[in-house]
Formats: C-alpha cells, structure tokens, sequence
C-alpha cells in the first residue's frame, strides 16, 4: 500500500513538473510571440498568413527559440534591430531622429495650417475694406445722380420759360 501510495506521489509530482515545464515554454499562438512579431516587419511578410508564408515561419520560430532561451521582448527586439536597423521594424523606434522624422510632418503641417488661416483672415479684412469703399461709391453715385437730375430738371424749367408763348 507505502508504494501505491508513494508511487501515485511521485507521479502526481512528475505531472505537475510536466505541466511548468511546458508552460514555460512558447509556441506560435503564444500572446508574448505574437506580441513580438506585431512588431517586427519580417522583411515585408508581416501581413501574410503564416501557415503558407515561409519567411513568417521563420522569423516565428526565431522568436520562439530566443524566448525559450530565456530572452526578453526588449532582447529580441533589439536583436532584430542590430541585424537589420529601421527596416526590421514596423514602427521607427521613437528617439533620436527617428523621432523627428515623426514629429516633422506634423510640424510642418501645423505651420501651414496657421499660414493659411492667417492669409484667409486678411484678404478677408481687406474684402470687408472693398465693400465699404464700394459703399461709399455707390452714395457718391446717388449724390452725383441727384445732383445730375436737379441741373437737367432747372433746364428744362429755363426752357419751359423761355419758349414764347404764341
């Protein structure tokens, strides 16, 4: 009965260490593999399916040799950063001039922006200045109308009277 009982110990203890030890490590479906792999640009394969892709397959297997080593996402993201610089990224890394590479569009856009609105606010201000000196044209138009028919009308008066009456 010692050994029944000492032997179902034993192999409730080799279960136990068979299940920490596989969880330790990665296969593809692992979030920590995928999580590194969404960063990587694995040489523009990154949006093919990796049942067919054999460059995928690769850099998948890659990551879960470096993770099962014992390596971070840090460790391995850099290790790919060394190898192939920017390109082996999808996203730049933000620092340095990678990051003003980011940023400067955006600069550049925001300044235009301004200049636009600012060159749309003045020929506003002057289009309002126009219409008021058209205005003020007008008004000396009527004027000058006003004054023109008051003059043909005393003509026609002075005519009126000078014709003689027979």
């Amino acid at each position: 009965m010692k050994k029944i009982i000492s032997l179902l110990i034993i192999s409730l203890v080799f279960i136990h260490l068979q299940a920490v030890v596989a969880s330790a490590f990665y296969d593809v479906n692992s979030p920590e593999v995928r999580k590194i792999a969404d960063q990587l640009s694995m040489q523009g394969h990154e949006n093919h399916d990796i049942a067919t892709c054999t460059t995928m397959q690769s850099y998948y297997e890659d990551i879960i040799e470096l993770l099962n080593e014992g390596k971070t996402e840090e460790e391995i993201v850099d290790y790919y950063y060394n190898m192939y610089g920017e390109a082996g990224l999808r996203a730049p890394k933000k620092e340095g001039f990678s990051l003003l590479a980011w940023v400067t569009p955006f600069i550049a856009l925001s300044v235009a922006g301004v200049g636009v609105v600012s060159m749309v606010q003045r020929t506003v201000k002057r289009n309002r200045g126009i219409e008021i000196t058209n205005e003020t044209e007008d008004s000396h138009d009527e004027v000058e109308n006003e004054i023109l028919k008051s003059i043909i009308e005393e003509v026609a008066k002075k005519t009126v009277l000078a014709v003689p009456s027979v």
